[in-house]
């Protein structure tokens, strides 16, 4: 009786052993898994400058080969299966993912799985998340800036996990995903991230990665109409004073003026994060302030040492061609260190 329970026992631990063999041999591919990536843009919107992040609503798709998934999935038909939302199966696995650049947790809208006859499955969701890119503003209004979208394997590193193929759609987009852009074009490719901490080895440990990448381009009207136009006229202003032969009115005019350009500094530095450096349209602001500012000077310079209207009224012409081309000459200098 006893021989019987060992026979029993026996067989019981050689099944057990046989059957942890092939799981691990499913789970551990001597191959990598290769997943193709493609992404459907529905839209970018608010763009916020300030915090350097967009939000993107968008399909995300993975297309991949899994020779593990077992017939009984099927059951008596040979056409594929449709999973959606929470219905998945337990026994089929989506390769684990994350977006390098979003902030937060991505929101879920719808997600599906298919399973076709041959063994392919795809992975289709419809995700919303805020993403944020490394943002340049030298050239601000009339910058150029680069949306990303960057995906990576979470736990398989790259022997287990390559991703290939990336594709975003649609392949022309036109002005209605970014409004208030100007789209220059778009890239996607895979390359490779290392990863130091995740290993104690000094290789470190190595992921594929996918990048989708717009490049766009702001439009400038609305701030040449409402920022640059005013600035220019302004500027303008400041030097219509030696045109006033009181002295009392020039300094209320200059004075004036230089209020109003504090106001504008105020408005364009709420659009923008705080810089380690100033942008296009500051310079011209600071124009403003400068020009304003060496106004002042002058009709001080010409009250304080002019003896009579004679001298006043040539130390006034002098300013006249003076102002307008020492103004040209700076914004022809802006222009040249920004852009070129």
């Amino acid at each position: 009786m006893k021989q019987f329970y060992y026979l029993i026992l026996l067989f019981l631990v050689s099944t057990y052993s046989t059957e942890a063999k092939l799981y691990k041999k499913d789970i551990k591919p001597s191959n990598p898994l290769v997943v193709s990536v493609s992404i459907h843009l529905n839209k970018i919107y608010d763009i916020n400058s300030v915090d350097k992040t967009y939000l993107i609503d968008a399909y995300l798709v993975l297309l991949w080969h899994d020779p593990s998934v077992h017939d009984s999935v099927y059951g008596n038909n040979d056409i594929k299966i449709i999973y959606e939302n929470e219905k998945f199966p337990k026994g089929i696995m989506v390769p684990s993912f994350e977006f390098i650049n979003i902030l937060g947790n991505r929101e879920i809208i719808d997600r599906q799985l298919i399973v076709n006859p041959d063994k392919t499955l795809i992975y289709n969701e419809r995700f919303h998340g805020r993403f944020t890119s490394g943002m340049d503003f030298h050239r601000y209004p009339n910058d150029k800036q680069c949306f990303m979208i960057q995906l990576e394997s979470f736990s398989m590193q790259k022997k287990d996990l390559i991703f290939t193929n990336p594709q975003l759609f649609p392949k022309v987009l036109d002005a209605s995903y970014i409004e208030e852009w100007k789209i220059l074009g778009k890239r996607d490719y895979v390359n490779q991230k290392t990863y130091y901490h995740l290993s104690t080895s000094k290789k470190g440990e190595e992921f594929s990665r996918c990048n989708f990448e717009i490049y766009v381009q702001r439009k400038i009207e609305y701030y040449l109409w409402k920022v640059m136009l005013p600035i220019g006229i302004l500027v303008v202003a400041s030097w219509l004073v030696f045109w006033v032969k009181d002295f009392a009115n020039q300094l209320n005019i200059s004075f004036t003026l230089m209020l109003t350009m504090v106001t504008f500094n105020f408005y364009t530095s709420s659009l923008l994060p705080t810089l380690p450096y100033n942008t296009f349209i500051e310079l011209i602001i600071i124009s403003g302030y400068i020009s304003i500012f060496l106004t002042l000077i002058a009709i001080i310079f010409t009250y304080a040492y002019s003896k009579n209207d004679k001298t006043t009224f040539k130390i006034n012409g002098f300013f006249k061609i003076f102002f307008p081309l020492l103004y040209i000459l700076y914004i022809m200098i802006c222009i040249f260190i920004i852009f070129f």
